[in-house]
């Protein structure tokens, strides 16, 4: 049955060898021996009741990737290629914004109010980084390599949820207080100025005069919440996007393309896809790159076949 390989291959891609042997293994022969004794009309029945059980038997195993450990020479490589790369870009993003302001707010802790927003554009994009270095640090089992994936991932979406949620509205709004000039009232707090909380549960508080055009109020806040969930979920997705790259045969030095020259690509094409997508005038318009990558991803896993094992790069 090509199910149930399929079904062993997943489990043994996830789980360690020990939870394979002791779970897995007699619940495929029994699978395989319930379906083969089985009436080719009672086939089917006997499959999707198997898959069922498969997939029960991977919900209630799945704590046991939550502790898989990879050594901490990897998960140090890992955040080294993170910041390495997150600081440099997040540094050139506030840029030209920081040669076009005052002296007095480069001395100073003001200087910093502008980082969030850079700091949630860059971070995403260290994500094909660290997937690389997972694969190409050290050669790690399957099943501690994929962990130590979706751990990263669940945590980068949960620092983006947070950072451009509540920590990216507030330095916002203090830093359009401090060019307030002296005597001045500040000015009243926008949708990007709102946490993710207000916009869901306190939408009014947004100032009105920015909820005026593209649709009205409701539209320009289901846009924001629309943009804040896209980027969130962004690192997860650049992570699945290069993890299926490097898991096809390499050919070519272009086979996967290496990470400093798929970064641009990559931003690029995001940046592109964005524009085109917010000039659609729709909610989702923002949610056009992930689409974009998803779809990437996709052809890229079914257009070759898969690298079975891999070698330290």
């Amino acid at each position: 049955m090509a199910i149930t390989s399929r079904a062993l291959a997943f489990a043994t891609r996830w789980f360690d060898d020990a939870t394979v042997r002791r779970t897995f293994e007699p619940l495929v022969a029994d699978w395989q021996r319930e379906w083969q004794e089985a009436s080719p009309a009672s086939r089917a029945r006997v499959s999707l009741r198997g898959l069922a059980a498969f997939m029960c038997a991977v919900v209630v195993s799945s704590p046991q990737i939550a502790r898989t450990t990879a050594p901490s020479s990897v998960t140090n490589h890992v955040a080294r290629r993170i910041a390495r790369f997150t600081f440099p870009a997040t540094a050139l993003l506030i840029m030209p914004l920081v040669t076009n302001i005052e002296a007095s707010w480069l001395s100073g802790i003001r200087v910093l109010l502008i980082v969030p927003q850079a700091l949630v554009l860059a971070f995403p994009f260290a994500m094909v980084g660290a997937a690389d270095a997972i694969r190409g640090h050290e050669v790690l089992p399957p099943h501690v390599e994929r962990a130590l994936v979706t751990k990263l991932a669940m945590i980068a979406v949960a620092l983006m949820v947070f950072f451009h949620g509540w920590v990216v509205p507030a330095a916002n709004q203090a830093w359009r207080a401090k060019m307030t000039p002296a005597g001045v009232s500040a000015p009243a707090r926008g949708v990007r100025e709102l946490t993710t909380t207000e916009l869901i549960n306190d939408p009014s508080r947004a100032h009105a005069g920015e909820t005026t055009n593209a649709g009205g109020r409701a539209a320009v806040i289901r846009r924001e919440l629309n943009n804040r969930a896209n980027l969130a979920l962004l690192p997860a997705v650049l992570l699945w996007l290069r993890w299926g790259m490097l898991e096809r045969p390499r050919r070519r030095w272009y086979s996967p393309l290496p990470s400093w020259l798929l970064n641009p690509i990559l931003i690029g094409a995001f940046l592109l896809l964005n524009v085109i997508g917010v000039n659609s005038g729709a909610a989702v318009g923002v949610w056009l790159p992930t689409f974009v990558f998803l779809a990437a991803g996709l052809i890229s896993r079914r257009s070759r076949p898969p690298l079975v094992q891999h070698e330290a790069s």
